[in-house]
């Protein structure tokens, strides 16, 4: 696989196995070398996640017994893979078990040693998160981008805030605080000289004042000060042109899968 995939894979995959590999049942993480299976257990795609490199021939077994597994439990779950993968047996593993394309990002990469100078707005202060209130702020502020809510964001995010040593992990949160208020996040996860950021929210009263621009730019620059020479993220279509402003280019389509559809209008699947 090209090693700009094979990068960005590894991020994903790292960043959403980190700590769910941690919390113990009825979480249960399934990580091979090709691909990785999150099942919280719950009725939340937000955590039941599948994240798939090149299968081959093992692509539709594997669509068959975890689509069916989630299926089965009428548990929502989201696949991900990328359009310069595409499995033409895995796609139609994927449609016969109800598995449709729900949401497709950019896979972008930038490197961190040519990151350009941002200041931030003024008010704004970041920080990295190390308390336990902390992650629970972090929490509240993801969970409030849902619509309709997914009441499993909250709970997850109070078990790790009962990990602790938050500030050594590879995978750092930080938050934007405005008058004291927290307003925004984002999170970096860190392997070799690799930075995968992730979590890039920003409350609703307080967009488009720069502030999740300001916060990327400080998280790519706090991993940089660690050692990382290289940055990773997923984008949404809106997202593109910020981020190519802060060295970003364009390297795959992700194309994200989900069951949610069927679930919901209660088809039969196979």
């Amino acid at each position: 696989m090209d090693s700009h995939l094979e990068f960005l894979f590894e991020g994903l995959i790292g960043k959403n196995t980190y700590y769910q590999a941690q919390l113990g049942p009825p979480v249960r993480v399934e990580h091979t070398a090709n691909y990785a299976v999150i099942d919280s257990g719950h009725e939340t795609d937000t955590f039941n996640l599948v994240i798939s490199k090149r299968l081959g021939e093992e692509g539709p077994a594997l669509a068959g017994r975890v689509c069916g597994a989630f299926n089965a439990r009428k548990l929502p779950a989201a696949w991900w893979t990328c359009d310069e993968l595409r499995e033409a047996p895995l796609l139609e593993a994927l449609e016969r078990h109800g598995f449709v394309e729900d949401e497709a990002d950019v896979g972008m990469l930038a490197d961190l040693r040519e990151l350009p100078v941002l200041n931030p707005p003024a008010g704004l202060e970041i920080k990295q998160v190390e308390r336990p209130e902390e992650v629970e702020a972090f929490g509240r502020i993801i969970a409030s981008l849902f619509e309709p809510p997914d009441v499993y964001v909250m709970p997850f995010y109070e078990k790790v805030a009962r990990l602790g040593r938050l500030a050594e992990r590879p995978l750092k949160l930080f938050l934007g605080f405005v008058d004291g208020r927290p307003v925004g996040t984002s999170s970096i996860y860190l392997e070799g000289d690799g930075a995968h950021i992730f979590d890039i929210s920003t409350l609703a009263e307080h967009r488009n004042r720069g502030y999740g621009s300001a916060i990327t730019h400080f998280s790519l620059s706090f991993a940089r000060s660690l050692g990382a020479k290289r940055g990773a993220l997923q984008a949404s279509a809106d997202g593109v042109g910020i981020y190519r402003r802060m060295g970003f280019r364009e390297v795959c389509t992700f194309r994200i899968y989900s069951n949610k559809r069927v679930l919901r209008e209660g088809k039969p699947h196979l």
